[in-house]
Formats: C-alpha cells, structure tokens, sequence
C-alpha cells in the first residue's frame, strides 16, 4: 500500500517523464509536490518506491524514472476516462467522419489524423488477415528509440504487427484497454491502447502503440471518442 506522499510522488513523476522524457531528480519533485516536504523525505521516499519497483535510476549520477509498474499504477488511478476531445480535435475527426469515401477510406483517414494528433502509432485491423498501420515513424522519433537495440526489437516486432495485434481481436470489449510493457503483446518496451470499432460493414480494433512513455489521457481519449463519433 502506497501512503498518500508517494502517491503523489509517482503522479508528479510520471507526468514529468512524459512531458520532458528526463530523469526526474528529487530537487525538482520538492518543487513540484503541493505538500512541502523536505528533501531528505522525498530522497526517502524515492528511495521507498525503487525498492518496491515503481521507479529505478538509468545512471549512477541520474535522477529516476518510472517503471512499467508506475504507468500502470498512473493509468489506473488518474487516467479520466471521460475526458473529451478539445473542439479543434473533434472538428477534426468529424471531418473525416463527414467525408464522402468509402468507410475502409474514412477509417484509414481517421487512423492517420489520430497518428498525427498523439505522435504514436495507430493500427486498424478490419479483418483476421487485413490490417494497416500508420505513424510508425512517430515511434521511431520518441527519445527512447534512440537506442538501436529498442529500433531492431520494435522493428522485428512491426514485421510481425498483424498476427499479433489480431490476437486482441475481442467482440465483448466495451472500453479502450491499456496494455503496458509486459503485459503488451505487441512488445514489452512500448504500451498499447485499443478499443473496438464499427461502421458498416467493417468490425475490428484500432490500436494506438507507443513508447511506456506516451501521454495516456491523450492518446486513450483519442481512440475512445474518435471511435464514439463513427456512431
């Protein structure tokens, strides 16, 4: 059981590290915490949340970051789940949905603007066999992929998107899922959000995949009510 000051420690954390992709030092959680806590409780109670693996420092001299256990804990615990569009996203997405072209077009269209306004990569499987996938570049440009080994492990994992993504294919869904490191299919240094669509005669999912460090509220509002407008 995490007391209320870690709880906020690993919210302040967390939020940091997808804004600024830093390690984050406990000089500049002391800032940010609205409860005043001195430094050498923050250090403490940082040092508490490693050793439960909520966080771990990348380098000796480095601040810390959070781990696939703190994304989870943050998505379960501050993520809004009703959250809306801003208007100029709506405006967007109705757009698209408005288009005269065929409903494989609109959903294809649909998936690259939801690309573009998250920055991740977005999946549609229509079928068992027929996928697309777009933005895959936007995966490849985040901080983290800077690191060859996370490019050739992501890029053997891509090769093979469809057979896996396929396996999530669930007709019960009633609510975008998350799925974080290893609990992710797709591959355990990324996170993926999907959520079940359908316009006509095309009934699938749309994924949203993405380093652990993407920006949950955005991404899981845009795959959720972008799917709402096809209704």
């Amino acid at each position: 059981m995490l007391k209320p000051r870690q709880e906020a420690l690993i919210k302040a954390l967390v939020e940091s590290f997808i804004h600024d992709a830093e390690p984050i030092a406990s000089s500049f959680l002391v800032e940010k915490l609205r409860e005043k806590l001195s430094p050498a409780t923050v250090r403490n109670e940082m040092a508490d949340l490693e050793h439960q693996g909520y966080i771990f420092q990348p380098h000796t001299s480095a601040g810390r970051v959070p781990t696939a256990k703190a994304y989870q804990y943050f998505v379960e615990n501050y993520l809004d789940k009703d959250k809306a569009l801003t208007n100029k996203e709506k405006e967007l997405i109705l757009e698209i949905i408005s288009a005269k072209v065929e409903d494989r077009e609109k959903l294809k269209n649909m998936a690259k603007a939801i690309a573009d306004l998250s920055k991740q990569g977005v999946v549609v499987t229509f079928s068992e066999c027929d996928s697309y996938y777009t933005g895959i570049s936007n995966i490849f440009a985040q901080p983290e992929f800077h690191n060859i080994d996370l490019v050739v492990n992501l890029s053997a994992v891509i090769d093979k998107l469809e057979s896996r993504i396929v396996k999530l294919l669930d007709p019960d869904r009633k609510e975008p899922e998350i799925y974080i490191g290893g609990k992710n299919p797709i591959s355990e240094d990324c996170a993926l959000i999907v959520f079940n669509f359908e316009i006509g005669k095309f009934k699938g999912i749309i994924g949203l995949l993405g380093p652990m460090r993407m920006d949950y509220q955005k991404s899981y509002t845009l795959i959720k009510e972008s799917i709402k407008l096809l209704k």
